[in-house]
């Protein structure tokens, strides 16, 4: 019993590893470099909600395989994209004066 319990931790953290640490560093990477480069509120929108999607699939996938800490991770995550989300909806409807 304990290697099962064993082995269910080291699953999930490779799953934490391969599909939050990993690919959050590559977001991260890549919305510092578009902000530099090229700062338009309808790429960082998109980005962002594709980002809060990809963030309420790995909810769903953590809460499917029982994987306690990375659910919790997941819900904060996702509530901090969808606030990331909504804030740049805010300021594309600010700065297109649709208020």
């Amino acid at each position: 019993m304990n290697t099962q319990n064993e082995q269910h931790q080291l699953n999930q953290y490779k799953f934490q590893r391969n599909f939050i640490n990993f690919p959050f560093l590559g977001f991260a990477l890549v919305i510092a470099i578009l902000n530099i480069v090229y700062p338009d509120i309808n790429i960082m929108m998109t980005l962002f909600g594709l980002f809060f999607f990809y963030n309420g699939a790995i909810l769903f996938i953590a809460f499917i395989k029982h994987y306690k800490r990375t659910i919790i991770l997941a819900l904060i995550l996702t509530i901090l994209s969808m606030i990331l989300l909504g804030l740049s909806m805010y300021l594309y409807a600010l700065t297109n004066n649709l208020f």
